[in-house]
């Protein structure tokens, strides 16, 4: 009898032993994972990743932002000019969009390669949008109609525009600068343009 009951103490002590070894061990598990929670948390610099600077800050842009541009130019008061290259205004090679041709006057049609409202001959802004629904859109049939003349792009100047990748840059000008550049008014009392040119981009 004396001797089951050693046996019992026994056994009960190597359960005891055992189930102390096993929660020692899960302690240990979950303590090393806290520290290596902790550890990565306080250096999450090890997570980056370092990406090289741009030379520049322009975008590539295609007809989804190109053409909402376009009747902003007209609405905001700003110039878009598309360009098939360019390397300084004086050696660059536009992008034409759409003629100009003058039914009054037996002049030399005009390509134009901008949208600007001070440029373009329209009597309105809104005269301006009303064109450039008609040019981006199919060339009609009408030969009466007072823009069928104007197309360029036959299939819509939409359609031409779609498949094109552009390089979008973007600036600010005086116009009082534009029309005198020697003037000395003051920056404060002259009147800022935006421009955006948009280059090709093959």
């Amino acid at each position: 009898m004396e001797n089951a009951s050693e046996a019992l103490k026994i056994a009960f002590g190597v359960m005891m032993f055992a189930l102390a070894l096993t929660l020692s061990i899960t302690s240990f598990s979950q303590a090393t994972q806290a520290v290596e929670a902790i550890t990565y948390m306080s250096d999450r610099e090890t997570t980056y990743t370092y990406v090289k600077p741009s030379s520049n800050s322009n975008r590539i842009v295609g007809v989804e932002t190109v053409i909402p541009t376009m009747y902003n130019a007209y609405k905001e008061n700003y110039k878009v000019y598309f360009y098939e290259s360019y390397t300084d205004e004086n050696n660059n090679e536009p992008l034409y969009l759409y003629k100009y041709v003058d039914p009054n006057v037996a002049t030399p049609d005009t390509y134009v390669y901008y949208v600007d409202l001070e440029k373009e001959i329209f009597p309105s802004a809104a005269e301006a949008v009303e064109h450039l629904n008609i040019i981006l859109g199919k060339k009609t049939t009408d030969t009466n109609s007072k823009y069928h003349e104007q197309f360029i792009h036959s299939e819509g100047l939409y359609e031409f525009l779609s498949d094109k990748k552009f390089e979008e840059v973007l600036g600010e000008y005086y116009q009082e600068d534009e029309l005198d550049p020697g003037n000395d008014t003051l920056e404060i009392n002259k009147t800022k343009k935006r421009i955006i040119t948009y280059i090709l981009h093959n």
